[in-house]
Parts: structure tokens; C-alpha cells; sequence
């Protein structure tokens, strides 16, 4: 099987068409900033029938600003950028409009705008108000990563929360597109290094590792990758046209070389089973991390202390079906797919390794992700070349949370708070990961202290996770009561470690509850929310 990562995922390619299709807008109710009229300059006879006036003068009603109309300038500004507009209140100073996460963002930017309130599911506070991810939020919020941002919003880490002081170095087959569409107007590349032509020139060959790239770095109001503020070396070490053994020798090179330069990780979403002459391939029982040479160079890197991010492969259902090679080594990050439901992709290669250590161990978005193609364009595509980096941009987010942690640490991290810990599968390993869990546990980690139970989602639907981040086999007592008092659910979890899930029925109603929970001698109450 040639090129199970490199060519053949970008054969599953959309055209833009197809994905923008997909893509709905969301009614807002934008507010303007408050009016700066001159009461005394207002002809309120132009506003206001004279049966209106007769009304407030027999209540003594005084006129006020909420009298005044809406700029029209106002009001033409957002008609300008909105997909719809309709209805303005000059008495709540807004107007109504069904906008795309782009063109929330172009609002958001007008001056004469104060705030936008979404008005889907009540009048709440828009989260996205600092951080609008456009057509890559699914694959964002299906690993959690909006929590690390949100949290960074509300004051921590706020600097560093998008990767900011990190450097991902990516190896892969070419990055044509990367010197000639703009993704990030603050694009950090500060390496380039082609070791299959020489030289520093990568802008050439392949696009596939521009669209893995996109994934990270991209930012602007269409799209928002993981890590945008981080640094970014791009490294060439795949022949577009041919499989040898050589291109994992260049790997190795193209990854001492990102250990010479400081990379913090490396992205690779490359893959080896076979090759062009036969007596070169590889069988399955090599996948033990410690027979291809290029799994033996992952391995070396790690013991660097880089971050070694892979792609598990895109042989799922094929005649090798297993991880390719680097994905078997010990001590790296392999990462599979899942679709957007989160069920495993047919197309991910399945672990676990020949001894019995579980891969893929983590999974994230590969089936339907939405990359950049060279031409500028958005587009959805297909394969675990696109899984990898969404994780690789993540683990640089988590990792500038605690930047005393070790990679190992992060990967623990990473792990533990991924979807199937406890029932992991060759499918998609651990599952999917938590990154507002994660952080968590990786700043107890480092700082020696364990924080108190986590509760997760708050607001919740019919079940609640609990994180237990202190690693102790505990049991862990529930009740669930209402503002009253009242008991309204109750139960003990025998035994839990790191993560727990309690299902309080589906006869609580929706409202405000309080959550007192009972582990090792300590007692913690929380304010919860049940969802309709």
C-alpha cells in the first residue's frame, strides 16, 4: 500500500461547495453602542403619532433616549456584512440578524456595535465573543479545546493559551501554499528545511502539508486552528512520487533537525508499511516500536524531550489494516480518527501494538475535518493526517498552560482525560480527549497538589462527569438536591479513579440544583444546572 497518509487522504477531498453548504447561520440580536443624541434637538412629532404624545403627557411620562431611533448608518453597516437582517428596536437598541460564524466575527470588529447576544436556547452571553473558531469549531469543540480558551478569557493563561511561546515543527510531504495564501496575518514560520531536494525550499511538490498546517496555525474570521500563536518550523522529508526507505532516514533527519532548532513538538502525519520494491516492506509482527528504524528515531526524539505527534494511518479495513510505522513507538503520541459523532473512521488504522501497548491513544477529528487547500479554499477532507495536527495544536495549547510539565506528562494528561480511559479499544485507543480536563490534571500534576473534583458540562443534559484528578481509588458519594434542600437523586460510585460518569435520571427537571459530593473525608458542594 503506497502513500497511506500522504496521497491517499487527499484523494477524499471536497470542493468548497460542498462544505459551505453545510455550514448554517445562527440569529443574534446585535446591540449598538448607546445613543449620543441631544434630547433637546429631537422631533419627537416626526416619531410618534399624536395619540402616542396624548398618552405620555396624561402619565407624565418624560421622553428618552429609547425614544430615538436607530442609526440608519447603524443599521446599513450591519445589513453590509449579515447573511439576513431584520427587525430593529429602537427601545433595546438592536436588531436582529442571522449571521455565519465569519461574519460574526466582521460585526464583532464595527465600531458602532457594543455587544451580540445569541438568541438561540435564551438570552446568554456569547462565548465566541473572543474566540469565533468558524468552520473548524466542530472539530475544536468536539476535543474540548474552547474550555482552555474560555478559561484563558476569564484570566488564565491568557497569553499563552492559543501557543503562544511554543514551536510545532511539521514533517511532511511538501507545504505548497503555505508562502502564498494568507491563514494568519501573525503566521510564525521561522524555519524552513527540504530534505529530499536540499535546501530550504518546501513550497514545492505537495500541498498535503500546507492543509495539515492549516489545522494549527490558520486564524482569521472564517477559520481558527488549534494553535495559532505558536511558532512553526516546516520540514520536507517525503517523496511525493515514490516509497523507499530513504524518506524514513529523512525523517529522522527532518526530526534532529527539529530537535536542533528547539522545536517543543513534531507533527507527523507520514506513515510506512510497504514499499516500492517488496523486499523493502515491513509485516505486521514488526509493529512492536522497536523494529522499523523510523519507529526507533520517533523513540529517539522522545527521549529528547520533544512531543512526538503522529497519525496512526489510513489503513483501516485494508489488507495491512494496522498502525504504520513511526505510529508503533513507545513514547509518542499516535492519534486516530473519529467522525463527528465520535465514532471511529473506517479508514483509521487499528492497534494495538504486537506487545500489547494500546495505539492509537488518542483520537480526534480525520473524518470531515475542514483543512485549506493550496487554492485558498476551504474544503472537508478524509484521514488521520488531519486528526494528528488538530491534537499536535491542542498539545501545544495545554502544554503553555504548565510549561514546567514534561511531554510525558502532557501525553499522561491527554490520555487520562480522553473518552474511553477506562473501556480504551484498537479503534481509537483512549478515545477522545477532554482539554479542559486535561488541563487540570496536568497543572496538579506539575504543581504537586490535586484540585477538587471537577463536574463537566455544567450546565448539564442527563448525565454528569466527574474528573477525579488526584488518581486515588476512591468511592465517591453523590446527592443531588434541589434550592430547597430536597433530595432529588442519590448514589455511591465504588472504586472510581480519574474520571467518573452518573446519570441522575431523566425525571429531574431542568433548573438550578446543588451537588455535594463525598470522597476520602472531604465534602464539596457545587451549584449545577440540569438542560430540558
Amino acid at each position: 500500500m503506497k502513500k497511506i497518509i500522504s496521497i491517499a487522504v487527499l484523494l477524499f477531498l471536497i470542493s468548497p461547495i460542498g462544505l459551505l453548504g453545510q455550514i448554517t447561520t445562527s440569529a443574534y440580536a446585535v446591540y449598538f453602542n448607546p445613543k449620543t443624541v441631544h434630547m433637546d434637538s429631537v422631533d419627537f412629532d416626526t416619531v410618534l403619532s399624536k395619540r402616542a404624545l396624548e398618552r405620555r403627557t396624561r402619565q407624565r411620562i418624560p421622553f428618552s433616549k429609547a425614544d430615538v431611533p436607530v442609526s440608519k448608518a447603524y443599521i446599513t453597516a450591519i445589513q453590509s456584512v449579515a447573511s439576513y437582517t431584520g427587525v430593529t428596536s429602537k427601545w433595546l437598541n438592536f436588531t436582529y440578524v442571522e449571521a455565519t460564524p465569519g461574519e460574526l466575527k466582521h460585526i464583532q470588529s464595527l465600531q458602532c456595535v457594543d455587544r451580540v447576544v445569541p438568541l438561540k436556547g435564551g438570552m446568554t452571553k456569547l462565548e465566541t465573543s473572543e474566540f469565533t473558531y468558524g468552520y473548524a469549531e466542530s472539530q475544536t469543540k468536539q476535543i474540548s479545546l474552547h474550555s482552555l480558551h474560555v478559561h484563558s478569557v476569564n484570566g488564565y493563561d491568557e497569553r499563552v493559551a492559543l501557543g503562544e511561546g511554543m514551536l510545532i515543527a511539521v514533517l511532511d510531504a511538501g507545504f505548497v501554499g503555505a508562502n502564498t495564501v494568507v491563514i494568519n496575518d501573525q503566521l510564525h514560520t521561522i524555519a524552513t528545511k527540504n530534505f529530499v531536494e536540499g535546501g530550504s525550499n518546501v513550497y514545492q511538490g505537495s500541498s498535503h502539508g500546507f492543509s495539515v498546517l492549516s489545522t494549527m496555525a490558520a486564524h482569521n474570521p472564517s477559520y481558527m486552528g488549534t494553535a495559532p500563536q505558536a511558532s512553526y518550523a516546516l520540514i520536507k522529508t517525503e517523496k511525493e512520487l515514490s516509497e523507499t526507505p530513504e524518506e524514513m532516514l529523512n525523517w529522522i533527519a527532518g526530526a534532529e533537525y527539529a530537535d536542533s532548532i528547539g522545536a517543543d513538538i513534531i507533527n507527523s502525519s507520514l506513515g510506512y508499511s510497504t514499499f516500492d520494491d517488496p523486499a523493502d516492506d515491513y509485516s505486521v509482527t514488526d509493529l512492536d516500536g522497536r523494529t522499523s528504524i523510523i519507529s526507533l528515531g520517533a523513540l529517539a526524539a522522545a527521549r529528547t524531550g520533544m512531543l512526538v505527534v503522529t497519525s496512526a494511518g489510513n489503513a483501516g479495513g485494508s489488507s495491512w489494516d494496522k498502525l504504520t510505522f513511526p505510529a508503533d513507538a513507545d513514547s509518542i503520541l499516535t492519534v486516530g480518527s473519529v467522525s463527528q459523532y465520535g465514532i471511529a473512521s473506517s479508514f483509521s488504522s487499528r492497534g494495538y501494538t504486537v506487545d500489547g501497548r494500546v495505539k492509537p491513544n488518542v483520537s480526534a477529528r480525520g473524518e470531515g475535518a475542514t483543512v485549506y487547500r493550496s487554492d485558498g479554499t476551504l474544503a472537508l477532507a478524509n484521514g488521520t493526517s488531519f486528526s494528528s495536527p488538530i491534537v499536535a495544536g491542542a498539545a501545544a495549547c495545554l502544554w503553555s498552560t504548565a510549561p514546567n510539565a514534561t511531554a510525558q506528562e502532557v501525553i499522561k494528561a491527554l490520555e487520562i482525560s480522553a473518552s474511553h480511559y477506562y473501556q480504551h479499544n484498537p479503534r481509537i485507543g483512549y478515545g477522545i480527549p477532554n482539554l479542559g480536563f486535561a488541563r487540570r490534571y496536568l497543572s496538579a500534576m506539575v504543581e504537586g497538589e490535586f484540585p477538587e473534583v471537577v463536574v463537566y458540562p455544567n450546565p448539564f443534559p442527563d448525565y454528569i462527569s466527574l474528573f477525579l484528578p488526584d488518581g486515588e481509588s476512591l468511592p465517591i458519594h453523590l446527592k443531588l438536591r434541589d434550592l430547597n434542600q430536597r433530595i432529588v437523586a442519590e448514589t455511591t460510585l465504588e472504586s472510581k479513579r480519574y474520571k467518573a460518569i452518573w446519570s441522575p435520571g431523566d425525571n429531574i427537571a431542568a433548573g438550578s440544583y446543588i451537588l455535594y459530593i463525598e470522597r476520602g473525608g472531604r465534602t464539596q458542594a457545587l451549584r449545577v444546572m440540569k438542560l430540558l
